[in-house]
């Protein structure tokens, strides 16, 4: 009996040491415990619950009803039946409440309830816990959230997506998208694959690029086109990633579709003013020329029989002379002679450079060669001409570009580029017209054109201008000291050419008119 009694004191001092640990526990968990007596229907609590409720100890524990006016409207029932549940059926139950505490805070608790029964069976006790969980119920708050916002997002972008299975079956597609079909979700989703969204002629493009994909995992900017229910279409960009399992296989792809409409739209009106445009600068080119041909046809036949007329005069006047009057006149009328010449040779120089009569009624291959001609009588610069390749009739107005390109390209090669030889070649095949002009002069670099100090430009940009206005590509090479080259293509299929092969007894004459320098 001493023993027990000196015993008492170190199993007290436990007991104490464990209830301490229990309350710093609590503390930390933010949680307290407490019993109800059902006949009488007293609480215990433990000091942390009083801080839980904001509760002075000075205030005595409250019973159940007093604890319940804690509770906010829509907890008060709820947690009023959870211990009558637990009272009448004995059965553990766990809740969780809204609390509205006396400074006004508004917190999160749950509660568990654990009924404790007699030796007959009977409830007569309930004990339980209750742990404020504010922090994590804001977090799930929060993050059920920015899920909505997520989910709202995803349903309501601006753009369609969807997912596919390794077999191409849809898996989940956004509103958005269902909206631009037309179909409803239960229509699409484990029901449709994805080939089945596009249109005809974009359906066999998806399977080859989804194949692929599968692989790859990646697909970017895909031009394709949807088919709504009602069978229109809708011009969409596609871009797709691709998940992989740990082995490497493809098990969904996430794909997004933007709204091509617009783009598509603006290419369409783009594409008629660039077609308007070049119908308006090949019409401009036409006129001008139609004016150049009328001007100096005008020119020569208002000039022409008048020079002559008056070269005919000064020769009569010359022979009317008395032998004295002539001697003494003489090297006046050699000089009006000589001055009336240069006119007329000036005069020709000019309708030839606004339209050579030789390119209306013999074509492009004579008028060049004319032109090449007076070419080398005026600079000492050798032309040949090179037409072995050329089989082919061309249009009036292409025979007139050429020929322009071909005046430009040597007035530049006679103020620019002091060479001794310019070759022009002239082909064509069953899809291409190529003419290619190059000159063995001092060249320049194409990096610096148009920078100040550097000869040419204008001309070359107009013989640009030109190609691209009749549809045609341009392509300048040159290079320090080892000439410049000028090529002109047309594709033959774009265009509004017609193969007309000529006689063989012109081509003959053009060919051996093309043997040597011209």
């Amino acid at each position: 009996m001493p023993r027990e009694i000196a015993d008492r004191p170190n199993a007290e001092e436990v007991l104490r040491a464990s209830e301490a640990r229990l309350h710093e526990a609590q503390a930390v968990g933010r949680m307290g415990d407490w019993e109800l007596d059902r006949d009488t229907g007293a609480m215990s609590w433990s000091p942390q619950l009083f801080r839980l409720f904001e509760r002075s100890s000075a205030q005595g524990t409250p019973d159940l009803n007093e604890a319940l006016g804690y509770y906010s409207l829509e907890s008060v029932e709820h947690t009023r039946a959870a211990f009558w549940e637990a009272i009448d059926t004995g059965a553990r139950q766990e809740l969780e409440q809204s609390v509205l505490l006396p400074s006004g805070a508004q917190r999160y608790h749950a509660t568990t309830i654990v009924p404790v029964k007699n030796h007959r069976g009977r409830v007569y006790k309930l004990y339980g816990t209750t742990q404020d969980i504010t922090e994590r119920k804001l977090a799930e708050q929060e993050l059920r959230r920015k899920t909505f916002e997520i989910e709202d997002l995803y349903q309501n972008a601006p753009c369609g997506y969807y997912s596919l299975d390794a077999d191409g079956m849809i898996i989940r597609i956004n509103d958005t998208q269902l909206r631009w079909l037309g179909y409803a979700r239960e229509e699409v989703v484990g029901r449709m694959r994805a080939f089945e969204l596009f249109s005809p002629s974009s359906r066999a493009l998806f399977g080859q690029v989804f194949r692929t994909f599968k692989k790859t995992g990646l697909l970017r900017n895909m031009d394709i086109e949807l088919l709504r229910k009602d069978r229109t279409s809708m011009p969409v960009l596609l871009s797709s990633t691709a998940i992989f399992d740990a082995q490497g296989s493809f098990v969904a792809s996430r794909t997004v579709l933007s709204d091509n409409s617009d783009r598509k739209q603006l290419e369409l009106e783009r594409a008629a003013h660039a077609t308007r445009l070049a119908e308006l600068s090949r019409h401009m080119v036409d006129v001008q020329e139609n004016e150049r041909r009328k001007f100096a046809a005008e020119l020569h036949d208002h000039t022409s029989p008048n020079l002559a007329a008056l070269q005919l005069t000064l020769t009569n006047l010359a022979r009317a002379l008395p032998a004295p009057v002539h001697a003494e006149l003489e090297p006046l009328l050699d000089d009006a002679q000589a001055l009336l010449l240069d006119t007329i040779t000036g005069i020709r120089d000019i309708c030839t450079n606004l339209r050579p009569a030789t390119l209306d009624y013999a074509g492009l291959i004579p008028a060049v060669q004319d032109y090449a001609q007076q070419f080398h009588l005026r600079t000492g610069i050798a032309v040949h001409l090179d037409t072995t390749d050329f089989n082919m009739q061309l249009p009036s107005n292409v025979q007139s570009l050429l020929f322009r390109i071909t005046q430009e390209a040597l007035t530049n090669c006679a103020k620019h580029a002091r060479a001794r030889n310019v070759r022009i070649h002239l082909e064509n095949s069953e899809n291409q017209l190529l003419m290619d002009i190059a000159d063995d002069g001092i060249g320049f670099d194409p990096r610096h054109l148009g920078e100040s100090g550097t000869a040419p430009g204008l001309g070359l940009l107009t013989m640009k201008e030109r190609a691209e206005f009749a549809g045609g590509t341009f392509a300048l090479n040159s290079e320090l000291q080892t000439g410049t080259e000028i090529r002109v293509s047309f594709d033959l299929h774009a265009g509004e050419f017609s193969k007309q092969p000529r006689s063989a007894r012109s081509l003959a004459n053009e060919r051996s008119a093309s043997a040597g320098p011209v």
